[in-house]
């Protein structure tokens, strides 16, 4: 996809200008935040698995957002795995 014809800012120019704003020098352990909030995405999707099985899912789309849950979580290991090499 191409980011920038669509205005979306790349990951560090996103990081960049938050940093801009906030005032701060930068991030640091910016890769744990993103394995954290895979993971906690993760978890999400996985309550709407159960929710989805349960009966009392109430988007048209939960089934096939609760199936992302693995897939999510696995890129979230692979972040570590990618941490744990530095």
């Amino acid at each position: 996809v191409d980011l920038d014809c669509l205005g979306i800012p790349s990951e560090n120019e996103y990081v960049a200008r938050y940093c801009r704003r906030t005032g701060s020098g930068a991030i640091p352990h910016w890769d744990f935040y993103i394995a954290y909030n895979m993971f906690r995405l993760a978890a999400i999707l996985q309550g709407i698995t159960g929710r989805v099985r349960d009966g009392t899912a109430t988007s048209a789309t939960a089934e096939a957002r609760g199936r992302m849950a693995r897939a999510v979580a696995e890129a979230g290991w692979r972040e570590v795995e990618a941490l744990m090499r530095r």
